[in-house]
């Protein structure tokens, strides 16, 4: 009974704060803290949910396989019942994928995860309000966690020099891919089409939309009848009107904008075009540059900040400000004829497993247990 009780208290139970399930952009942190939560709960952790003073409880049973429509997912424990959070078990972790609201520590151990840098590295692609709020996070409200989880080397390495936080107090474990880990969500035959290209991110100025529609206008590289398809909701700081004028320049080739787009549907697209691209000014991690190797894709993808770390088969880098370079990397690609994609490795490499096992250990190593013991099903 005694063993019983000890492992019991030994193995903790994690309390995620929900809020990123209610943004309306279901992109990046969302599905991040979406599939974090699925691969805790794979490592037999008891899984709870919070959003500020109160527990949230799924109005129905969950479903925790590791492939579903996570945007569904998160949605629905969302909007689950809310009661007051009480005292956590002295074993509980609080863990925060966002930022942190103000009001003081909730739980007895308590990890944030640091993304990226943005609002303090590239400011002008935020609103103000948006920049006031990391700022904030960054300064003041992150030492607060005992153990931040940063999610790429480059996001550790500006957190050194744009936080307070101790960098002993920062571990890096690298995220997992944003959707089909297991088994493709689009389970029918897809054909290729050499003739379509495919950009996955919200529209707003960090993914510079601009530059990559100019470029793909521009370029005497691609065939004329060439097309871009975007995958994505409309962001902040985004005229409608200037990127209506600019998708649609007499002539030109066609871009197609999709909006947000399911799981299943992602998994299709990303199979159906012949390669993938990503411009973006500035990244934490990258979803997209994974996701498009894990379906097989190749990607033009910039060559700054964290998206450096991405040095495989099938990625071809360019100067997101230069779009001499983005006809260089198209060249290689060409060159290449896309390599062969080694989708085993990635899965190796980006693991969900190892991101969960990063919270657990902290929690451990504060705790003098043994982690096979916190990781114990």
């Amino acid at each position: 009974m005694q063993e019983q009780a000890r492992e019991e208290t030994d193995r903790p139970c994690v309390y995620v704060e929900a809020e990123p399930f209610a943004w309306r952009w279901f992109a990046g942190i969302p599905r991040y803290t979406a599939r974090l939560c699925l691969a805790l709960a794979a490592q037999g952790v008891d899984v709870r949910f919070f959003h500020r003073g109160e527990e949230i409880e799924p109005m129905s049973r969950l479903n925790w396989s590791q492939d579903q429509d996570i945007e569904l997912w998160a949605r629905r424990v969302w909007h689950g019942e809310r009661r007051p959070l009480g005292t956590p078990p002295s074993s509980s972790v609080g863990l925060y994928c966002g930022v942190r609201p103000e009001g003081g520590r909730l739980f007895p151990f308590e990890v944030s995860v640091v993304h990226d840098l943005c609002p303090l590295v590239v400011g002008w692609t935020f609103p103000e309000a948006a920049r006031w709020g990391f700022e904030k996070f960054f300064s003041e409200d992150l030492i607060d966690s005992d153990v931040a989880i940063a999610v790429s080397q480059s996001t550790k390495a500006d957190a050194a020099w744009l936080s307070p936080m101790p960098q002993e107090r920062i571990t890096v474990a690298q995220s997992g891919m944003s959707l089909c880990l297991k088994t493709h969500r689009h389970s029918g035959r897809v054909r290729r089409s050499p003739k379509i290209g495919l950009a996955v991110s919200t529209v707003e100025p960090r993914k510079n939309a601009g530059f990559l529609i100019d470029w793909f206008h521009q370029t005497k590289e691609l065939p004329p009848d060439m097309e871009l398809w975007w995958v994505g909701r409309m962001g902040w700081l985004t005229s409608r009107t200037e990127l209506k004028r600019i998708t649609r320049p007499p002539g030109g080739r066609r871009v197609r904008f999709l909006g947000n787009v399911s799981d299943a549907a992602l998994c299709k697209l990303y199979r159906k075009a012949s390669w993938s691209i990503y411009p973006s000014v500035y990244e934490g991690f990258g979803f997209p540059v994974v996701d498009s190797l894990r379906h097989g894709t190749p990607v033009l993808t910039s060559a700054n900040s964290s998206i450096r770390e991405f040095q495989h088969e099938g990625v071809y880098f360019f100067d997101p400000r230069d779009a001499s370079t983005v006809d260089r990397a198209w060249r290689e690609f060409q060159g290449h004829g896309g390599g062969v994609i080694d989708s085993e490795e990635l899965l190796g490499r980006y693991d969900w497993e190892r991101v969960a096992r990063a919270v657990l250990d902290a929690h451990a190593r504060s705790r003098g247990v043994p982690p096979a013991i916190v990781r114990a099903a």
